[in-house]
């Protein structure tokens, strides 16, 4: 039951922009998934794969860093 059946529980009134809630959530929920995933991983798992996890790693996080310098507008102060 979401905020229209019950009204008890409607993100959208805990703060002028419940965008930011939403999206610091998600940060948690995203960090919590991928910090379990990794502690299942057997431990000899990282060496073995090493070479491809470089080399899906390394470009994907260069090219994302260069993507986000080139699309993000820093806020007027």
């Amino acid at each position: 039951m979401g905020p229209h059946c019950a009204g008890a529980f409607d993100p959208r009134h805990w703060a002028p922009e419940s965008g930011v809630i939403t999206l610091e959530v998600m940060r948690v929920v995203l960090a919590i998934g991928l910090f379990a995933i990794g502690i299942e991983l057997p431990g000899p798992y990282m060496w073995k794969h090493v070479r491809g996890l470089l080399v899906l790693v390394v470009p994907t996080m260069a090219i994302g860093w260069f993507v986000v310098a080139g699309v993000y507008t820093p806020p007027s102060l």
